[in-house]
């Protein structure tokens, strides 16, 4: 069993495939054809492969080379380019020579249709050059990540000193005064392909907020997954959110999810209140088996959030429905829920036993008990205020 998403020790090496791109095409005069739509991809690795069947030994996100040796004709590029799509390839780069004169209309066209990048590259430059390159620069942005993603955790947790982030941030382009804001994603898998999932989708949230800029970081805390978002606004974060809830729901990797959202506010010292907020909203999501949960729309939970001492609200929830849920534990009953489903419909009676498929005499009798057993007065005002605290308690607990 996984119960959180983890990432590789050596911490995420990738690097844009548009700025490999943009250096290789005043480098090496290499010219993009097709899928200039997902240059935002991310490319981890760079790959040389011939057939398509060693594609599907790709771990995802490897820029792949290919000369067409030992085929005939370069329509096999078709059946190539598929293989590499099914296999979360970044992009493929063809060296066009004496086994592949020139790329396929029909090639091109299927690429530019998946959205998947298309290069060429002429004969006389060497791949070991180019390869090597690659390699060197995906390398060294390793470096970069683990400085940035450094930086953040010293924003999150010692927020007052500036002097541990503030020279790193501006040194790779962060200005201390964007908007930030952190989410935090908890992922768990029933079966052995934890590993195998995690990589997927830490490589395909990468590259859905890659498409909106570059400006994000991506690390481990406490053993979760942890997004920081900078300069980035309410509807780009939503939209990557929701890309990200799309794919968990489509991908069918029978795994379970939930992420929680921070505030998005101005300044790079308040990213921790961000963070502590988006633990506290997932533990809420996790017990709800909601997908999502952002703190800016829980409304009266932010107080019960806000409470530092989770002694006290524990406190204040076993006076209130205590005694009722030890009740309900011991007989059998479900008063609780009851209670519950009574004070969320206004009260009504006869809404409760519409719910609940039993005769209003019955709902009178439960509710008549409720009242013996905790001693509150339904009817009262203030006594349903603290029921209803009581419950909202119980939701984040």
């Amino acid at each position: 069993m996984c119960d959180y998403i983890l990432i590789w020790v050596g911490l995420f090496v990738a690097i844009r495939l548009e700025k490999l791109y943009k250096q290789a095409k005043q480098t090496y005069q290499m010219q993009l054809v097709a899928g200039k739509r997902s240059l935002g991809n991310i490319v981890n690795w760079v790959h040389m492969i011939e057939d398509e069947n060693v594609a599907e030994f790709l771990r995802g996100n490897e820029l792949v080379f290919t000369t067409g040796i030992g085929h005939s004709e370069a329509r096999w590029l078709n059946d190539f380019a598929s293989h590499l799509i099914l296999n979360n390839a970044s992009g493929l780069v063809v060296n066009v020579g004496p086994y592949i004169d020139v790329i396929p209309d029909e090639t091109i066209q299927y690429c530019e249709q998946m959205g998947f990048p298309l290069f060429i590259l002429s004969w006389e430059i060497r791949l070991v050059d180019i390869t090597r390159d690659f390699c060197r620069r995906i390398i060294s942005s390793e470096q970069v990540e683990v400085s940035v993603s450094s930086a953040f955790k010293n924003a999150i947790f010692f927020p007052d000193d500036i002097g541990k982030y503030e020279a790193q941030m501006e040194r790779h382009g962060f200005n201390l005064s964007w908007r930030y804001c952190a989410a935090v994603l908890n992922f768990s898998s029933p079966d052995d392909r934890c590993q195998e999932n995690i990589a997927t989708i830490r490589f395909y949230v990468q590259n859905i907020i890659n498409r909106i800029s570059e400006r994000y970081s991506l690390f481990v805390q406490d053993n979760r997954l942890v997004i920081i978002f900078a300069n980035f606004s309410d509807s780009e974060i939503a939209a990557c959110i929701d890309e990200v809830i799309v794919y968990f729901s489509t991908a069918k990797h029978g795994s379970d999810f939930n992420i929680g959202i921070g505030k998005n506010e101005n300044g790079l010292p308040v990213l921790g209140k961000s963070y502590k907020q988006a633990v506290s909203v997932l533990r809420m999501a996790a017990k709800n088996n909601w997908s999502k949960v952002y703190y800016r729309d829980l409304g009266i939970y932010k107080i019960l959030f806000s409470t530092e001492d989770d002694g006290v609200l524990r406190e204040v929830y076993n006076d209130v429905l205590g005694k009722l849920a030890d009740y309900d534990a011991t007989n059998n009953t479900d008063y609780t829920s009851t209670l519950k489903c009574y004070l969320q419909n206004n009260a009504s009676v006869q809404v409760v036993a519409k719910m609940t498929y039993v005769h209003r005499n019955t709902i009178n009798y439960k509710l008549a008990r409720i009242k013996e057993i905790t001693g509150y007065n339904l009817a009262s005002v203030e006594d349903r205020l603290k029921i209803m605290l009581a419950f909202k308690i119980k939701d984040i607990m």
